[in-house]
């Protein structure tokens, strides 16, 4: 089922309502917290087993069996919450530093003379390189080189149309993932180009590490490289584990993110107001942090207009807007007096929890991140209880959900306080936008200029 017809769907009947034989849809975010509890019986359906990268074993993403899932989980999240791992933030700025540095030397527009800049690219760059690096110990350097590395992005926009397909259509899922079938359907770590390539490169680096017994049994040795990777040794994971899951960090993690990048981009640019008003707030914090440091995450999360901006991109442009759907479990169960049969496949309708929602006041469907500022403190719980969705909730809340913060608090203020930013189509400011679950875009020009207060400060 496409995003469109699903958002038209749910649009026409409140809270749930059927939209095919099998199949539920619903915003009722009671229901939906119901599903994703800790001690749910709720499982996830084959929908998921579209997103397994090996044909020999499961992912964070694929996995639906309740304890393997949970133990899975739970020797990710050390690595994911940044468990013994000082370099966490600092390999984070690296990567951001690339990115200023590039904006700097190659996209710098002056008078007449214009240097087009993709943000759409850049951002997707930024975060796959802030995910290699994190989980792998080094990025694989799409900043740097400014390019589409193995050609990762373009093969998923030609793949993903195929795996939005099998992800609406249980049957070829369970087809594809009969072993034998899926040896020849999997990605491939002899490919040249696309996930394959991505697989055969993160294997090699992850294959290292373990063939370096120091870092496996000296943790005090300056080789040790204190990063997600040894927390996901020590947790027990094996290679191929961590590289498959390497990949997972790609889709669930580096796809999501760049779409909210991309977004807010969009709309604080397309708002004059909320462009003046959040450039000033970056300007005010800068008297705090010197433009030769990138801005703790700590410290961008206790901006109130930043912090506003952020949660109301997110809300009204949500990175995964896919059914993500659970299962009616055994014995079956009820909604306001009707009863669902087991094995019945609920989706969610994200759409209307978030720019659908009257929670967030009436003006719901208007990307105004004030409301943020101007709810009252009731008002404003009901919205944070809303906006937490969006993470998911209970023992599926999302482990990267820290990392994509700090990926989006300190992206958008060092942007904001070093360059001014202008689209060069504001009719059509990204020439292709598709969405399959989740946001492809491309082509998203902008004009770059250094700003006065900042060449001062660095070049002065």
């Amino acid at each position: 089922m496409s995003n469109s017809l699903i958002y038209y769907v749910a649009s026409t009947v409140r809270s749930m309502c059927r939209a095919g034989p099998n199949l539920l849809l619903t915003d009722d975010e009671e229901f939906i917290r119901k599903m994703n509890g800790v001690r749910s019986a709720y499982a996830k359906s084959e929908w998921y087993k579209a997103l397994k990268m090996d044909g020999n074993h499961e992912n964070i993403l694929s996995e639906t069996d309740y304890n393997e899932h949970l133990n899975l989980r739970n020797k990710l999240a050390g690595g994911y919450a940044g468990i013994n791992n000082p370099n966490f933030e600092p390999r984070m700025d690296s990567v951001l530093w690339d990115v200023v540095n590039l904006i700097k030397s190659k996209y710098i527009s002056r008078g007449s003379e214009l240097k087009p800049y993709d943000h759409s690219a850049l951002m997707q760059y930024f975060t796959l390189d802030v995910v290699t690096y994190l989980s792998l110990g080094k990025p694989f350097g799409y900043v740097s080189q400014d390019r589409d590395i193995y050609a990762y992005v373009q093969t998923m926009w030609e793949n993903f149309p195929v795996m939005n397909f099998m992800l609406a259509y249980p049957p070829v899922v369970r087809f594809l993932s009969i072993p034998v079938i899926q040896k020849f359907t999997a990605p491939s770590m002899k490919a040249r180009t696309g996930i394959g390539k991505i697989k055969s490169v993160a294997f090699d680096i992850v294959s290292q590490r373990f063939s370096d017994e120091q870092s496996l049994t000296d943790t005090k040795s300056t080789k040790h490289n204190n990063d997600m990777m040894d927390n996901f040794i020590k947790a027990g994971l094996n290679e191929s584990q961590i590289a498959d899951n390497t990949l997972a960090q790609f889709l669930a993690g580096a796809d999501t993110t760049v779409a909210v990048l991309r977004a807010s981009f969009v709309h604080i640019m397309a708002n004059p107001q909320v462009y003046k008003r959040l450039q000033a707030e970056c300007d005010a914090v800068s008297k705090e942090v010197p433009y030769d440091q990138i801005i703790n995450y700590s410290r961008a999360a206790q901006m109130p207009y930043l912090d506003a901006c952020i949660k109301e991109a997110i809300r009204y442009y949500p990175p995964a807007t896919g059914l993500l759907p659970r299962v009616v479990p055994k014995g079956g169960d009820s909604y306001n007096g009707k009863y669902l049969p087991p094995g019945t496949v609920v989706g969610l309708a994200q759409w209307n929890f978030t720019r659908k929602n009257k929670v967030y006041g009436e003006d719901c469907e208007v990307f105004r991140p004030e409301r943020w500022l101007e709810a009252s403190p009731e008002q404003l719980a009901r919205m944070e209880k809303s906006h937490e969705l969006l993470f998911m909730t209970g023992r599926h809340r999302c482990l990267g959900e820290r990392i994509a913060r700090m990926e989006l608090y300190k992206m958008i203020f060092e942007l904001l306080r070093r360059f001014d930013f202008s689209s060069l189509n504001p009719l059509k400011p990204i020439d292709k936008s598709v969405n399959y679950g989740i946001w492809f875009e491309r082509g998203m020009w902008l004009r770059v200029e250094e700003r006065e207060l900042v060449a001062e400060k660095t070049h002065g």
